[in-house]
């Protein structure tokens, strides 16, 4: 199993239009960073969650041209309007993309691209757009993509609520700054957990470094990774305050994970 993080940045990117690299040394790779979307593999599934507005490029920089499932955390932005570029995923494998979504989610791209959930023309067999197959998911939910097993869980993001997903033994936790006891329940005994950390600072609608860190202590995973990162964030500097207790996501990391 491999966690590919396709992009690490926030709704803004590093650099970032109008404020550039903030805290963040430009002469670090590292530090360049595109919009929130992440890859889970093994050798036979393919699994995409959302779908940054920097969506062609990181899936051409991961050479992926087949997935098996798209996952959302929610419709924000940043997480899903590079929903466009998954009809080229769409040709590759000449069928729709199976995708799964709360309500919430699905409504919101029923309004704004509602082409992709519209079948294909007449007798038309090109993929002329994005073709998603319609999966309503809910907190609690449990379900099977190839050799994954997919828990549901609730976050809160401050103007609205957001999904967490826990696959085997990983767990993926994007745009949240508190959960209930019942998400933490669900994340027990995970080997490594994504989580979201905006930047340093408390913030109203995003875990900061020092929150993220506190939540490890009760999940206690063996890995814990912070994501979602600002241009406030600088790798070096940061990465040399949590050694000891976490580190930071750049684009390209891979996550690999011991066999069973």
């Amino acid at each position: 199993m491999l966690v590919k993080i396709l992009g690490s940045g926030h709704s803004g990117g590093t650099p970032m239009i109008g404020e550039g690299w903030g805290g963040a040394n430009p002469l670090n790779p590292k530090n360049r960073r595109t919009r929130p979307s992440i890859l889970v593999e093994d050798a036979d599934t393919t699994i995409l969650i959302d779908t940054s507005p920097d969506l062609r490029l990181q899936l051409i920089n991961a050479n992926v041209q087949h997935i098996d499932a798209l996952l959302y955390t929610h419709s924000h932005a940043d997480h899903l309007h590079g929903i466009d570029d998954l009809r080229a995923i769409n040709r590759c494998m000449n069928r729709w993309i199976p995708t799964y979504a709360n309500k919430q989610t699905w409504d919101d791209i029923a309004e704004r691209f509602g082409y992709v959930l519209d079948p294909l023309k007449g007798d038309t067999k090109f993929f002329y757009k994005p073709c998603l197959e319609k999966n309503e998911i809910n907190v609690g939910d449990r379900f099977k993509i190839g050799n994954f097993v997919i828990d549901v869980f609730e976050q809160d993001h401050g103007f609205l609520k957001t999904l967490g997903f826990r696959i085997n033994e990983f767990a993926y936790s994007t745009d949240v700054v508190e959960m209930p006891e019942s998400s933490f329940s669900t994340l027990s005994g995970i080997d490594t957990w994504i989580v979201g950390t905006l930047w340093e600072e408390p913030h109203i609608t995003h875990a900061h470094v020092n929150k993220a860190i506190e939540w490890s202590r009760i999940v206690k995973p063996r890995r814990l990774v912070l994501s979602h990162l600002s241009h406030k964030i600088d790798y070096d500097e940061v990465s040399l305050k949590i050694a000891s207790d976490a580190e930071l996501a750049y684009d390209g990391m891979i996550l690999e994970f011991p066999q069973n």
